[in-house]
This record gives C-alpha cells, structure tokens and sequence, in this order.
C-alpha cells in the first residue's frame, strides 16, 4: 500500500462527512486536536493580521505605476514583486516562476482617450472605452455609414459600415424611455440566488428577486461582441460601436470580459444616451471616423508559486491547502486576491511552522486576462508539464475582488460610490461542518454584506444557491473540499475603480474571515482523494 492509500485508509477508520466532490470532512482525532492545540487557526487573532494601514499601502503601491495591472505590462511586473518580496518575508520558500511569451495589445487608458475617439459630423462623440484585443485603425481612423445591427442582417447590409450593436439593457432603455413595453433581460447571475447565511441582510439585495439592486451599475452580462464579433467581420463592416444600457460613469475606462482573443475589428463602448444619438444619426445615414491606434508587443508573463511550510513540509506525509488567485486585470481590486492571499500569509506566519499542521501552497495566476483567457494558454499552465503539482494537495481556496465599495445610481441620483462595502459571496463545499465553520468566521469577524452559499444544494428557501465564479471552483476539479471568496464587481470591470475605490477595513475583515477558515481547513480532518 502505497503512502497515500495508507493515509486514506487510516483516516477513512474515523467518522466523515462525505462531500459531493467525493472528498471527506471529519472532525479531528484527539491525536490531530492536540498536534494542533494553536488557538489562532481556528479563531482570528487581531494582532496577527494585515493593519488597515499596510492594507492600504501595498494597494497604494500597487496603483503606483497607473493603469490595469495585466499580464506583461509594467504596472503588472511592478505589482508582482511587491507580492514576491512581501510573500518571501512573509516564510514562503521555494519560490518558482513559471514564465511564457505572449503577444500582448494595448492602448491608452482611459480618462486618456488620446488613442481611440470617433466623431459623427466633425463633431467628437463621447466614447467611455475601447474594445480589448480589437485590432487597430490607420492614424486617421477609418471612416463608414453608421448601421444598427441586427443578427442575421444581409451582409451587404454591413460591408464597408460601422456597426451599432446594441446589448439588450440597452434596448430595454430605449423601450422603457419610450413608454412600450420593455423586453425581459436576464439577471445578472453574480447576484442571484439562495443561501445559506446572509450577513447585513437589512442592507443587502434580496438575492432571491430577479432583479438584484446590483444590476443596474454592472455591465457584466454585456461586455463584448461575443458571436457577433465573427459575423461583423464575415460580413466586411469595418468597426463596431457596443452600447451599454448604463451611463457614461459607470462605463468609463471598462475593460471587456471574458477577454476576447486577438481579433480584427475596432471596436469601442459608448453609454446608453450616446448610443441614442448614433442610433438616430444611423437612420440618417450619417458616416462616422472611427479611431482606434493600438500596439502589440512580445511580452514575458508568468504563473508564481511558493510554499509557506507546515510541520510536514518536504516528508511523505505533507499535505497541503491551496491557495489560488489571478494577478492580471483593470482595476484596483479585480485582481487584488494576491495581496489577500499575503495577507493570510502574513496572518499564519505568526504561527510557528511546527504548530502548523498543513502545508500553504500559493498559485498566483496571470492568465485571467490575457487575449482568450486561461483556455487559451492551458498548455502554458504549469500543471500540464507537472501534473503531480497538487498530488497533496487536500483543500482548496480562491481569493478575489477584495476591499471593494459598492456604487449605485438611480432614483434620481447619479452613479456614485455608497458607504457600503460591495456585496460578496463566500461559496464552501456541500459539508455542514465547513458550512457551519464559513457561517461562524463571518459572524466572528464581522464581515459585512457577504452570503454564504453552497451551490451543491438547495438553500435556507429551499431555491437554488447559484454556481460558483472564480477561480476558488478549482477545488471541484480537483475533487477536494473548498472555500472561496470574491466582491461581485459593480464598479470593478473599469480601469476608473482607482486607490479611491478601496476599503481597507473591508479587506481586513475579508482576509480575517479567510484566514480563519484556512486555518479550520488546517486542523479538520481531510480525506485525502
């Protein structure tokens, strides 16, 4: 019997929990209890966490160089290592890089427009962002008949224009402005769904109407040209023109996701009441120029691992717990999980390594932005040459979108940032005792606006919880237990969310409540697969 059939065996002689991915919660032995007797992983110690105020500075640091840190650029190779250097003194050893070339497309960034503009009657329109990826225009721009698209147009229709595309919040404005009825449009699904605890729940959407609160600032469902991309281009339109059913604040500087691979139309984003007047100059037949100057570069990139010791690190009987985050996108928080991902570091460094029963595996991943997104550069991933990567691996947990400050607009008022932090969710593997574990860290260390959710099973209404997002689902792939956690991203889309947009109390509590379920993770019994 091999030496992890032989710990399967023993821990499969206790009392567990099966999980629906197959893996195994149990209460500890009395011989695991008193190896782990360190109070503080299972209850936040407030003396060992990240201070508000560093919080603060490694995400000042982190905005230093301006601009969205994605993958290769300077900004992200800045961001880096900072990361690096505060996770090496935090005890992380055998640190790796795992690096690849790519091909990377960039402009100026918004509220620098200098790039990319368009102009209807020799008269600049107002344009809140560019289309990623989309390819460039000559310096002059280029110029088409404007067109209101519609899917399954003639081709002739679109060749040699530039295409309006209108996203359906869009059209349901326009409907509504115009006092017919208004089309349906789906909800957005970060929003939606059962639970199974709700903090601050007197100041939370209700996640269970089809219309969260959220909705109407966030742009998620409709970013980008999708499908329509291969058809404009098909067709021989020369540009396109997406228009979002939100204002011009809150689509500044949005930075398209899922991010589109490396395509051939220029494209920008305008708001719902510039997209009304291209609309109108459409059916005048009026012409528009079109100026996106973009560059691409060969630019060096790469995954980021290391190792914060437990007493079994480098022995037959290690075992680990994953901790997993991206580094790459627009704003201050969407890709701020690894600074969550130091500050567990720095909370669990406080606990000497022999009083640490599992090992800390960080996975710092740069793929979540690049052209086509991680399933463009699977065969770069590092597991594909080390598929042994998480053999000991027997928990997991995603870290994103942290620190993050709700916005909001209407009923009169324009797009503005709260005095709430923006809602998130905590989503666990279908074990009650972990359940319970998430529900008590929320309560002990106050996290606001957050819902508990196990998306394996109905919750306390008996609907659905929804599905995971992020990278914290990689716990199902792997068939482990799993806790993650992310800000569900109203403002966050938008290299606009700068260092004014971060809350550092709300980062603390979110890496508190994080770093107590790892440390449960530590010291809970896990069936290893």
């Amino acid at each position: 019997m091999g030496e992890l059939d032989r710990r399967t065996f023993i821990r499969g002689l206790g009392a567990s929990i099966t999980l629906a991915s197959g893996v195994q919660l149990a209460v500890p032995s009395s011989a695991t209890a008193s190896q782990a007797s360190n109070a503080h992983l299972t209850r936040a110690n407030p003396e060992f966490l990240v201070s508000r105020a560093q919080a603060q500075a490694w995400h000042v640091a982190k905005d230093s160089k301006g601009g969205p840190t994605i993958a290769g650029s300077r900004s992200w190779k800045h961001f880096l290592e900072i990361v690096e250097n505060e996770l090496r003194a935090g005890g992380v050893v055998d640190v790796l890089r795992n690096p690849w070339t790519y091909t990377r497309w960039s402009t100026t960034e918004w509220p620098d427009d200098s790039n990319w503009s368009l102009h209807v009657d020799g008269q600049k329109i107002k344009v809140a962002s560019y289309g990623c990826n989309s390819g460039k225009t000559p310096a002059e721009g280029i110029t088409g008949e404007l067109v209101v698209f519609r899917q399954g147009m003639p081709a002739a229709e679109l060749k040699g224009k530039i295409a309006i595309v209108l996203k359906p919040t869009a059209v349901q404005y326009y409907e509504d402005r115009a006092g017919s009825k208004p089309l349906s449009r789906p909800p957005n699904p970060l929003s939606v769904g059962d639970y199974e605890f709700l903090s601050s729940g007197e100041s939370f959407p209700d996640p269970l109407r089809p219309m969260a609160q959220m909705d109407a600032v966030s742009p998620f469902t409709q970013m980008g040209l999708g499908a329509d991309e291969r058809a404009l281009t098909e067709a021989g339109a020369v540009g396109a023109l997406i228009v979002i059913g939100l204002s011009y604040e809150a689509l500044a500087g949005i930075y398209t996701f899922p991010v589109p691979a490396l395509y051939d139309l220029p494209t920008l984003y305008v708001d719902r009441d510039t997209g009304a007047s291209l609309v109108e100059a459409a059916k005048s037949g009026k012409k528009a120029v079109l100026r996106l100057i973009s560059r691409t570069e060969d630019v060096e990139t790469y995954q980021l691992f290391g190792y914060l010791p437990g007493r079994d690190y480098k022995t037959p009987t290690d075992e680990q717990i994953l901790l997993i985050t991206h580094t790459d996108g627009p704003s201050i928080s969407q890709e701020n999980g690894a600074l969550g991902i130091l500050g567990m570091v720095k909370y669990f460094s406080h606990i000497p390594p022999a009083e640490r029963p599992r090992t800390l595996m960080i996975f710092l991943d740069c793929r979540h932005y690049m052209p086509g997104a991680e399933r463009a550069f699977a065969a770069q991933d590092y597991s594909q040459s080390h598929p042994d990567i998480y053999q000991l691996v027997v928990a997991a947990m995603g870290i994103e979108h942290l620190g993050q400050i709700q916005v909001a607009e209407g009923d009169g008022k324009p797009y503005h940032k709260t005095e709430l932090p923006e809602v998130s969710s905590l989503w666990v593997s279908k074990n009650q005792q972990l359940i319970d574990m998430a529900i008590k860290a929320v309560k002990d260390n106050r996290l606001a606006r957050v819902q508990v959710q196990c998306p394996d099973r109905p919750g306390v209404h008996g609907k659905p919880q929804g599905r995971q997002f992020g990278l914290g689902a990689i716990a199902g792939r792997l068939g482990v237990a799993g806790a993650s956690t992310m800000g569900m991203m109203a403002a966050y889309w938008s290299s606009k969310a700068r260092i004014d947009y971060f809350d550092a109390k709300h980062f603390v509590d979110q890496v508190a409540t994080m770093s107590q379920i790892c440390g449960g993770l530590m010291t809970a019994e896990l069936a290893a697969r």
